[in-house]
């Protein structure tokens, strides 16, 4: 006789983003993934497909988050049967692990995948990378405000502000800028800037040095045009005018 599946934990009461996260009984690196992830999400954990349907068609949540190595070979096949009814059809896929990463990498580069993070662990920039995700294409998610030096964005009602005065930043300029900030370091390489900006959209290199110079012509009648700092060969950083 088949014994029933156990029952999947429940969501916290909070305005958190909510994960379902996949993960294979015995996986501890989704134990530390949970640990990570939970000062900026509420995630809650499946240990089979079941369950994550169970979760995913019962409370929406605002983002997949599956360990690569939980359905091997069949990784987009799990994928499609948890996005199989409409109201899940467009619902965000992040997959980690190193084991079967080339697979997660495959499947991102056809769109099955939003995401691809290859280590939990460095929790910090693990959160900025799915935060971007969202911010690309569940902005509605995410109910935080940052703030770096006198930038302070408003995530919620997507407003950006410098010194007490609001910028209006193209979409493109907004995620940019609000990935910088929520970066840990302040500082994204244009790898990073293409991921987290257009996702798996056809590359746009030659876009992103149009996007700094329209937030630089943004910011220079508010005296913060070097706000946004060129990495010679490398990327963008920002630079807190403050200490100057």
């Amino acid at each position: 006789m088949d014994l029933p599946l156990p029952r999947p934990a429940r969501f916290a009461e909070s305005k958190l983003p909510r994960v379902v996260t996949l993960a294979a009984m015995g996986d501890l690196s989704a134990i530390r993934a949970q640990a990570a992830l939970a000062r900026r999400f509420d995630c809650c954990l499946a240990r089979t497909e079941a369950q994550a349907g169970l979760l995913v068609a019962g409370t929406r949540p605002d983002l997949l988050l599956i360990a690569a190595g939980t359905a091997s070979d069949d990784l987009g096949a799990t994928i499609a049967r948890l996005r199989a009814v409409s109201r899940t059809r467009y619902l965000p896929v992040a997959v980690w692990g190193e084991e079967s990463a080339w697979l997660a990498s495959s499947l991102a580069a056809d769109g099955t995948v939003d995401e691809v993070v290859p280590d939990l662990s460095r929790g910090e920039v693990a959160t900025s990378a799915l935060r971007a995700l969202l911010r690309r294409v569940r902005p509605e998610a995410l109910t935080d405000q940052l703030a770096f030096d006198r930038l302070v964005i408003n995530e919620l009602e997507r407003r950006v502000e410098w010194d007490g005065q609001t910028i209006h930043p193209s979409p493109t300029g907004y995620r940019f800028l609000a990935g910088l900030v929520d970066e840990p370091s302040h500082m994204l390489r244009r790898p990073q800037i293409l991921r987290r900006v257009w996702g798996n959209a056809p590359d746009r290199s030659r876009q992103i040095d149009q996007v700094v110079k329209s937030l630089r012509l943004l910011l220079r009648p508010l005296q913060a045009e070097h706000l946004i700092e060129t990495v010679r060969g490398a990327g963008y950083r920002l630079h807190a005018l403050s200490k100057e």
